[in-house]
């Protein structure tokens, strides 16, 4: 299978099924406090011209319903895809049984949208693709709207843009180039040695009790050594599933050395302090969502899709997440964090020639994509650090 090569890899992490635990070794309060609030009330308040009071009431009321959805799957309902429309939550169900309980939970069953149901939509536009899928440079379900987005180079051959077009529930953009950007505090710098530089995920621990940090895959191809701002050692990377020029995975695990600790707070580079990580999951498409990063710092958007393939490159990369967030080069790996204080996942990449700025919030405006914490985690059998 090959995509477009139009996507940057911008070289963080935590979201449902992943393991949590408090930080083992003590991990001290930054002195400059915790921001309390959500961390996304600021974000909500700029965006929609809320109070403070109306933004925490807008967010609380989605949060509310996500919970409702959390229980419910520990109950055994199979959600197959969950999105926000206005603060309704809709839940994709495949059976009568499960609608009625995600009724009877306040939420919105539908029968006729889900993720599974789009996502092999979306592997039929690459087959119809055929020799000719290095055209297409991202594709992948876009559950509020019921379709998959397709995005095509602009010298798209028309015949096949044109067939594409034709298939059922498909929509089919011009795309922007893509391309990877490439004491331990998720959304500071981690620089590479030998290499280039990254932002710090989500540290946690393995099963034998090992200090390691969850970042983007590409951030610790050829497993380099780790040094933070100061240029002290922090730690190497052991494990990646990213090779460039082949069908790839964007995770992989930094060790963090024994002499140091993974703090579960996000930095958010100067923007509004510091927010305590209380958990991980994949919250629903719509809910809101930052990003601490070393290049473009706090950024913010919402969660657009699960389940995207992109192509960076020439290194085709599944199961990233999309998110109306701007990031650059530098910004890879670095903490994306949602409505509750949820590690959401870790930067991966997004456009060539992306101008974010710095801590410009929401204003930013683009798009990027990040691998969810939560496959990260269960793919090594990590347990994340949390505040708690």
């Amino acid at each position: 299978m090959t995509l477009r090569s139009t996507l940057t890899l911008t070289g963080a992490l935590i979201g449902a099924g992943v393991v949590l635990a408090p930080a083992t070794s003590a991990a001290p309060v930054p002195d400059s406090g915790i921001n309390q609030a959500d961390p996304m009330t600021s974000y909500v308040m700029e965006r929609d011209g809320k109070t403070q009071s109306q933004a925490k009431a807008f967010l609380a009321a989605k949060e509310k319903k996500q919970s409702s959805l959390r229980s419910l799957e520990a109950k055994g309902v199979d959600a197959d895809g969950a999105w926000f429309d206005g603060t309704q939550l809709v839940v994709g169900v495949d059976s009568a049984a499960d609608a009625a309980k995600v009724r009877a939970a306040g939420l919105r069953p539908s029968t006729t949208v889900s993720q599974s149901a789009l996502d092999r939509v979306a592997d039929k536009v690459l087959q119809r693709a055929g020799t000719q899928s290095g055209h297409v440079v991202t594709v992948g379900p876009n559950l509020q709207k019921g379709v998959v987005e397709v995005r095509m180079a602009a010298d798209t051959p028309k015949g096949l843009r044109d067939k594409i077009s034709r298939m059922d529930k498909v929509t089919v953009t011009t795309a922007d180039e893509l391309t990877t950007q490439a004491d331990v505090v998720p959304g500071r710098i981690m620089d590479l040695s030998p290499g280039t530089n990254c932002s710090l995920g989500y540290p946690g621990r393995t099963s034998s009790g090992n200090n390691v940090l969850l970042t983007a895959g590409h951030c610790v191809e050829g497993l380099p050594d780790i040094l933070d701002a100061n240029g002290t050692h922090i730690g190497r990377g052991t494990h990646t599933r990213f090779h460039e020029g082949y069908s790839s995975v964007d995770m992989g695990l930094m060790d963090i050395d024994s002499e140091d600790i993974g703090q579960p707070y996000v930095d958010s580079r100067g923007h509004s302090g510091y927010y305590a990580v209380q958990g991980a999951s994949k919250n629903a498409v719509g809910s809101e969502i930052c990003k601490a990063g070393n290049t473009t710092g706090w950024t913010c958007g919402t969660i657009k899709a699960y389940n995207r393939t992109v192509n960076y490159g020439g290194t085709i990369v599944s199961g990233l997440a999309e998110a109306s967030v701007c990031t650059e080069g530098g910004d890879s790996g670095g903490a994306y964090i949602g409505v509750g204080n949820l590690a959401q996942g870790m930067t991966s990449g997004g456009p060539v020639g992306a101008d974010c700025g710095y801590n410009r919030g929401y204003a930013a405006g683009s798009y990027s994509f990040y691998q969810p914490v939560v496959d990260a985690a269960n793919y090594y059998g990590v347990t994340i650090d949390t505040a708690n």
